[in-house]
């Protein structure tokens, strides 16, 4: 499969962090602002809340548009620690099936559309058949961007090298959500981000099938280049654990997003 072989390529050098950065996020250890989003669902956030106005029609904003297959989680190698299951986890709030994008003014506008409703609280997995018992606690997304054309600046991405961007879309269930972007790599290492910002949930969330967020992009410069076309690259993925706490899969259930080209709007 071209997309796992990408997949696996990128792996080492910026899912494993990434992920982590979310997660961290999302436990409150990494710092940053905390504040209530407008969805009306969640606590203790690691977002921001602006003081401008959501728009009333996002039609007018959402001019991009990127389908993925439902049901189309994939199961990745046990050496990326997923379950060795013989087939792919279904869990259908990982299970991405359209990302819109648009920007009005300052702010970049992101709807992440699911198979199914984000949970409010911790999911149970009971035993059944070579499915272990475990509890799925979280789960995350993101947008990677090659925006210079270059796969030997940034870092790594799912199916996309030469990453300088990402936006993240994460959500720890009954807990918090964490909306932010990390960017600036300049050592090629996901780890050494140099700069972070937190964006704002304004709808959906926990209990809904979807999610719209925004970011203020004003200051991003190079790094969001208006008017140009630029590689994006996505996935989404959940963490399951044990009955004590420990980490069991840090895949226990992902999707895939092939690599498009996305027309940043002027």
């Amino acid at each position: 499969m071209a997309f796992l072989s990408k997949f696996k390529k990128c792996y080492s050098s910026f899912l494993l962090y990434s992920f982590h950065v979310m997660f961290c996020l999302l436990i409150g250890s990494c710092g940053g602002d905390s504040s209530s989003s407008n969805s009306g669902t969640a606590i203790n956030d690691d977002a921001v809340t602006f003081n401008s106005p959501w728009p009333t029609d996002f039609s007018k904003i959402f001019k991009a548009s990127f389908s993925d297959g439902e049901g189309d989680q994939i199961a990745l190698p046990v050496e990326m620690d997923a379950p060795p299951y013989a087939d792919p986890v279904s869990f259908p709030s990982v299970d991405v099936t359209n990302i819109s994008l648009g920007i009005e003014q300052d702010f970049l506008y992101m709807r992440v559309d699911y198979a199914g409703e984000i949970p409010l609280e911790e999911v149970k997995i009971p035993e059944k058949g070579e499915v272990e018992s475990q509890i799925v606690k979280n789960q995350g997304m993101n947008i990677s961007l090659n925006v210079d054309d270059d796969e030997n600046t940034g870092s790594s991405g799912e199916g996309v090298q030469g990453v300088e961007i990402f936006f993240a879309v994460s959500f720890s269930f009954g807990i918090k959500n964490a909306i932010y972007a990390n960017y600036d790599f300049p050592n090629g290492d996901i780890h050494l981000h140099q700069q972070q910002i937190l964006g704002e949930l304004g709808e959906g969330g926990p209990g809904y099938k979807y999610a719209i967020v925004r970011f203020d992009i004003s200051k991003l410069g190079d790094f969001l280049p208006r008017g140009k076309t630029v590689e994006l690259g996505s996935w989404s993925e959940a963490e399951s654990f044990n009955e004590d706490g420990t980490l069991k899969y840090h895949h226990f259930a992902f999707d895939g997003f092939t690599a498009v080209k996305w027309d940043i709007p002027e």
